[in-house]
């Protein structure tokens, strides 16, 4: 009786991770080379795994490839803007990085992320201390 219900967890395992990769919509990876913060949630550097949901375009699943890292990020889609090239960018103040916004390659979208209290607050002590608004960082996907 156990090897039988050993084999029908198996089969459900593996229907459900199989359902999942499915889902996976614009599925792209980015070599990040600097430690970042996605909508509050800090982040290592590191190669990344970022795709979203066919159901859901504004639910980004964020996967390093270390296994250090597997979050969710709720993002606003924009589609009236076509993006030319795939690209990450960022806004830089200081040495912190903030992801703003997905430009997919294969797709008439981009996903953004409104400014976090994190990067308000890096930005007014940039703006105190004199210094550029922000420098914008952008990161090719493969």
């Amino acid at each position: 009786m156990k090897p039988i219900v050993a084999i029908v967890n198996f089969v459900a395992v593996t229907l459900i991770a199989t359902g999942c990769a499915l889902a996976q919509d614009h599925l792209v990876r980015a070599t990040v080379p600097f430690n970042f913060t996605v909508n509050g949630s800090s982040l290592p550097a590191g190669i990344y795994t970022i795709g979203t949901n066919i159901e859901r375009p504004n639910l980004l699943s964020i996967r390093s490839r270390q296994g250090n890292v597997d979050m969710w990020a709720m993002g606003l889609v924009n589609s009236n803007e076509p993006a030319n090239t795939g690209s990450l960018l960022f806004h830089k103040y200081g040495d912190q990085y903030f992801l703003r916004e997905i430009r997919y390659p294969s797709a008439s979208r981009k996903l953004s992320f409104p400014a976090s209290k994190a990067e308000k607050r890096a930005m007014e002590h940039h703006l105190d201390a004199g210094l550029n608004p922000n420098s914008d960082t952008l990161i090719a996907l493969k």
